[in-house]
């Protein structure tokens, strides 16, 4: 039996329109609670949904002309979650900027330019509360060996696998950065150098759980040595840094850890 064009006009023709109204504003809302659940907006053009925006907007209105009231509120409910995706993209992209103009590329880890800035606050609570705070300075000894020998991508592996150790063993109140391609920096909160060794100790202690693979299957073994240096010494920042260097470099293969001194000026 036929079904005359009357009959779908009045009866499957609307369930379809309403079937596609809905398909598509549950498209945006999930990408939109998606999105508010994992902040995650790579590979989302702010572009794309500009002409989103602008193409819900045009059908709203051509809705209302046609007095097509389902295809009207679907779009201009849309659009709503349009503009909600799009307002997102722009947020979380300049917060990722932000952030990513704050870490080292390689090993995700604070650089020093974000250090510089972040540290100063932490040592003025420090003071203010009369505390005492450290900084070790570690430096990965057999890095450049490592690269000569095993080539950058292998280094750089084991950079990334160094970085995620130290991060690891840290407290949330302190603050790891890369000072360069072969050293890091810690600052330790509420720390003399007593506490900083241990803290020191406690790191060579994971470093030395790491175990590096190269191809030809040698044995290989993290070599770090670490300075320590605290507020004791110096009240400053970049002296301190300084400090904790300067014993590091006195460092051997006897003794990884060294606490500065007036001998290592």
């Amino acid at each position: 039996m036929l079904i005359d064009e009357a009959t779908l006009e009045s009866t499957l023709f609307p369930y379809i329109g309403y079937a596609a109204a809905l398909a598509t504003v549950l498209t945006f809302a999930i990408q939109t609670f998606r999105i508010l659940y994992t902040r995650d907006v790579n590979n989302l053009s702010s572009y794309m949904y500009i002409m989103y925006c602008l193409g819900a907007i045009c059908w709203f209105a051509y809705g209302v002309y046609l007095e097509a009231w389902t295809l009207a509120i679907a779009n201009l409910i849309t659009f709503v979650f349009v503009f909600a995706i799009l307002c997102m993209i722009l947020y979380y992209d300049a917060e990722d900027k932000i952030e990513r103009e704050r870490r080292d590329p390689e090993t995700y880890l604070s650089n020093m330019k974000y250090f510089y800035q972040a540290v100063p606050e932490k040592i003025g609570q420090a003071l203010a509360l009369g505390q005492n705070f450290s900084v070790i300075v570690l430096s990965y000894a057999n890095h450049e060996d490592i690269l000569a020998k095993y080539g950058k991508k292998f280094t750089s592996k084991s950079v990334k696998q160094l970085a995620k150790c130290l991060d690891k063993a840290l407290r949330n109140s302190d603050m790891i950065a890369r000072y360069n391609d072969t050293d890091f920096v810690i600052y330790l909160d509420n720390c003399d150098n007593k506490l900083a060794k241990i803290v020191a100790t406690r790191l060579q202690n994971e470093i030395k759980k790491l175990e590096l693979k190269p191809q030809d299957n040698t044995e290989l073994a993290f070599d770090i040595n670490f300075g320590i240096s605290d507020s004791k010494s110096d009240k400053k920042l970049e002296t301190i840094i300084d400090n904790a260097e300067k014993a590091m470099k006195t460092a051997t293969t006897r003794s990884r850890i060294k606490v500065y001194t007036e001998k290592n000026k």
